[in-house]
């Protein structure tokens, strides 16, 4: 991005103090997470410690819960990531709090919030995609970092599926971690074909269980190495390992799952398929069995007692997800607490088990 677009968060990086209590919420994913650690670490060069508090929030959720709120009230400062606040919300927290807010994000907002510092760049064009990390590769360079955490952005940008939108990071990567990368620095084979991608899935906590706790492995992991040859030495890069490798196992036994299992709904391209896993796999099954047929949307549903997530991918993007996954969510059920939105090619929403029927019917009413 450039430079002035970016200024509402260099300005305020720059202003931040020592003395301050600073906190970041991202989302849960690696996007989120590497942007955590980029914006951290710039906080560490400008005052000389890092934030204080770094989550996720409590409910994997698009708002504040009461135990964000208690985190969220003593502090001075606050950093919102990769995590698509409502305005009203943001400028609720201003009113009730005597904090400061940034806002960087790269998410389809309906209005910009008053009082924030506000970085994304669909401000100025609806229809740009860049992963968060990489916004944030973008102020670091104010702060002449970038160099150092480009190794960090670039395993956001993976997870995202934004390697398209920022081909150069790659290309500035490939001197120190050539034996890392593939030949060919595709999304896919990024993603699938080479060990940069491989530590990338690893810390990609979005499928485990107990998020908020890896959320805070992967951070410490990441904040602790210079490099990425560093990140293995971390005990706490080890711990996500583990559970990584046992939710492969659960991954690859749904994958095979997938094909007798799915309901397909051909006239309308579209794909329902329901698991039942104690990890949170639903958007990794979705992305995975899209890039395989990128004109059909894929929806991957996880239901318990009290909630239904969905996770939509349609990677030809003939359809906006985020918009219909919103639309099509019954109007009582908005009102219980239901929440959809997202991408074009990616998004997800959740309500009650009650309501998912009449939001099936919905959503294949609006593809048509």
């Amino acid at each position: 991005m450039q430079v002035e677009k970016l200024k509402p968060a260099v300005e305020f990086l720059e202003k931040s103090e020592e003395t301050e209590d600073i906190g970041i919420i991202h989302h849960w994913d690696m996007d989120g997470t590497a942007s955590s650690v980029i914006i951290s670490k710039i906080l560490e060069e400008v005052r000389g410690e890092p934030a204080q508090w770094v989550s996720i929030p409590e409910e994997r959720a698009y708002h504040l819960s009461e135990k964000d709120h208690e985190k969220i009230e003593n502090l001075d400062k606050l950093i919102v990531l990769d995590f698509n606040l409502e305005a009203d919300e943001m400028e609720q927290l201003l009113e009730d709090y005597d904090l400061e807010i940034l806002m960087v994000d790269h998410h389809s907002f309906g209005r910009k919030p008053e009082g924030v510092s506000f970085v994304n760049p669909r401000e100025f064009d609806a229809e740009i995609y860049v992963p968060c990390s990489k916004i944030c590769l973008d102020i670091s360079e104010e702060f002449g970092l970038k160099d150092e955490l480009r190794w960090i952005a670039g395993m956001g940008v993976i997870q995202d599926f934004g390697v398209d939108s920022c081909p150069e990071l790659f290309d500035n990567l490939e001197e120190e971690y050539d034996k890392y990368l593939p030949d060919e620095k595709t999304q896919q084979q990024l993603a699938k074909n080479c060990e940069y991608g491989r530590y990338s899935s690893i810390l990609n906590i979005k499928p485990y269980r107990d998020s908020k706790h890896f959320a805070k492995l992967a951070y410490e992991a990441l904040m602790k190495s210079d490099s990425l040859m560093e990140i293995e030495a971390q005990e706490e890069y080890r711990q996500v390992y583990e559970v990584y490798l046992e939710m492969q196992d659960e991954f690859n036994e749904v994958l095979e799952n997938y094909e007798e299992e799915r309901e397909v709904d051909r006239d309308q391209c579209v794909i329902f398929f329901e698991l039942d896993s104690e990890f949170n796999i639903n958007s990794s099954i979705a992305t995975n069995m899209s890039t395989k047929t990128p004109e059909w949307i894929h929806l991957v549903v996880q239901r318990d007692e009290d909630e239904v997530n969905i996770s939509g991918r349609c990677q030809s993007g003939r359809v906006d997800l985020g918009k219909l996954l919103q639309e099509a969510l019954p109007e009582k059920a908005v009102e219980e607490g239901a929440e959809g939105g997202g991408h074009r090619k990616a998004a997800g929403a959740s309500m009650k088990p009650d309501y998912y029927p009449e939001f099936k019917s919905n959503f294949l009413q609006l593809v048509e």
